[in-house]
């Protein structure tokens, strides 16, 4: 639970020993036991006045209508971004590209990741029930565009366009609970909210099998459109008159759009657009030694320094408050962000990749595989919770949870096609319970460690690092296994119709079987097996980082109620 506001007279300023400046608050360490505690000292209204205003707004059975249909559409983004981890080598395969189907993957956490955070200053200029109804729609249309696509880049535009609405969804949904739910509650509710973003971030590999199997993979997609109405219902009928509107600024339209940290978006949308360019083209399209590729990642690089320029010296309104990020465990809780849901989206578009390619199953059968962790992170979330709720402490089990992904990504890359049942389901399932515990508690971490006026900010800026982190181990895993099939292939068959053969390996993965004679499908199944493995190789180290960056969080006191 977020730290609350503490008073002159509280025992907690009685029993410190230190006092430190912290992101414009007191942050108070006690020297014997290491907890730090945040005290507001914002001139601004006090949290009782705000909880009691938003009391008479919304409460009870009215107040949870309202955040299921919120959460129903973080559920919906989330598993939109992971439903074609099972389906995209048959829609690869469909339309003869599956050198590029990664596409469809990376389209969507593009734009979801680019434009998460602009929703938190749209909604400030706008309105929060215009923003949740303008990414609802977008969203809307974007899943109906992606059932309709014709052809690979048809539907790469379309996941691009429904990103931008999921994105917007997730955030929306996090802004909207911190203005219903009272501070003390507050914890309590984005738990939930997790946990119905951990649930769709994993249902849909295996939902996306089974239902590629039996009515085709479109519907993977238009599945999404009936679930809409839920959020849509919401946010056109429920919101209306829980908006904060006598807190809506007076400016015109114009003054509200100049508000925006366009050049902040510019350019790490600019960074993340070189970055997975170049990854998706080297070893791939062109040699890694290719000019432009290394001149994209040195334009990543250098937008991104430019990124941080803008957020820290020239923005009035910056997506990312330098004074927030560049204190110790907000830094330390993104990277671990940043890396856990690198190295969890990593494997999971990885496996599908061993369990169809290597071992010959089929969508629905791979998509079976990824119950056990469907199970397994909803019980690392609601674990990582009780812990934080009895103990106050989160800090250990963070490091615990880092180690524990660590352990299920060295697991991994000993997958063999001989490798045990029991021992794919252990990995998956240490995955699983690993990735919902650190998706919990590193917000929770950065929530306690600010005041109550930047609980919005900090939000955005982890959904930022989460979300940014999952569209880069997609890309890098997809081009390290992509540039081990071809030069392993390039070496090991030779002929008239080896360029044929390599093709065919290449873009329809699972069609070999029938497609390949005896000769040739050894040597590709045998490619497969270690492609898959160097890309899980990938995964370790990312856990490395993120372990690594656990250790510098501190643990900072869990209050139980306003002071």
């Amino acid at each position: 639970m977020p730290p609350s506001l503490a008073t002159e007279n509280s025992s907690l300023l009685a029993q410190a020993h230190k006092q430190v400046n912290y992101n414009g608050d007191i942050a108070i360490e006690d020297d014997e036991t290491g907890t730090i505690s945040v005290v507001s000292t914002s001139p601004a209204k006090s949290v009782d006045q705000h909880d009691d205003l938003l009391k008479k707004r919304l409460n009870g059975s009215p107040l949870m209508v309202v955040l299921v249909g919120l959460w129903v559409g973080v559920g919906l983004s989330s598993l939109d971004a992971s439903i074609v981890a099972t389906i995209y080598p048959q829609i690869g395969t469909e339309f003869k590209r599956s050198n590029e189907i990664v596409w469809i993957a990376t389209a969507y956490l593009l734009s979801y990741t680019a434009l998460q955070p602009l929703y938190g200053r749209i909604s400030d200029a706008f309105g929060r029930k215009n923003a949740l109804l303008f990414a609802t729609i977008v969203f809307f249309v974007g899943s109906g565009l992606c059932g309709a696509s014709t052809n690979l880049w048809a539907l790469v535009i379309s996941r691009a366009i429904a990103g931008v609405g999921g994105g917007g969804m997730n955030t929306m949904s996090a802004v909207i609970c911190s203005d219903l739910v009272s501070l003390r509650e507050r914890g309590k509710y984005q738990g939930y909210a997790n946990i119905a973003y951990g649930l769709g971030s994993v249902i849909g590999a295996p939902l996306g099998g089974l239902i590629t199997d039996n009515i085709g993979w479109r519907y993977c997609f238009y599945i999404n459109l009936p679930l809409l109405l839920i959020s849509l219902y919401v946010a056109i009928y429920l919101l209306t008159n829980y908006n904060l509107e006598e807190q809506a600024d007076d400016s015109t339209v114009m003054e509200r759009f100049k508000k925006i940290d366009y050049l902040g978006a510019m350019s790490v949308v600019s960074a993340v657009v070189c970055f997975l360019l170049a990854t998706s083209m080297g070893g791939n399209s062109r040699p890694w030694s290719d000019p432009l590729v290394y001149g994209l990642l040195i334009s990543s690089v250098i937008f991104g320094l430019i990124f941080c320029y803008i957020e820290s010296k020239v923005a009035s309104n910056p997506l990312m408050p330098w004074h927030i990020i560049s204190a110790r465990t907000p830094l330390a809780s993104s990277m671990v962000n940043f890396f856990g849901v690198m190295g969890s989206f990593a494997m999971t578009y990885t496996t599908p990749l061993f369990f169809q390619g290597v071992l010959g199953y089929s969508s629905s059968q791979a998509g079976l595989f990824f119950l056990p962790k469907v199970l397994a992170m909803s019980c690392g979330s609601l674990a990582s919770g009780f812990w934080m709720a009895r103990t106050g402490e989160y800090r250990k089990f963070i490091t615990v949870s880092t180690l524990t992904a660590l352990a299920a990504m060295v697991c991994t890359s000993f997958w063999t096609r001989d490798t045990s049942f029991a021992f794919l389901i252990v990995c998956l399932l240490l995955d699983g319970f690993s990735s919902g515990a650190i998706i919990t508690t590193a917000l929770v971490a950065m929530l306690s460690c600010v005041g109550s006026s930047d609980m919005a900010t900090i939000t955005s800026i982890s959904y930022l690092f989460r979300s940014a982190g999952g569209v880069i181990g997609i890309s890098a895993t997809s081009a390290i296994f992509q540039g081990v099939v071809k030069k392993i292939l390039n070496e090991r068959i030779t002929g008239p119709d080896a360029a044929e053969i390599i093709d065919i390996a290449r873009k329809s993965m699972t069609q070999v079987r029938d497609l390949l004679p005896p000769q040739y499908l050894a040597i590709v199944l045998d490619t497969y097996e270690v492609a898959v493995r160097y890309s899980f190789y990938l995964c370790v180290g990312i856990s490395v980082f993120c372990v690594l960056s656990s250790l510098f969080i501190q643990q900072f006191q869990l209050h139980t109620k306003v002071k």
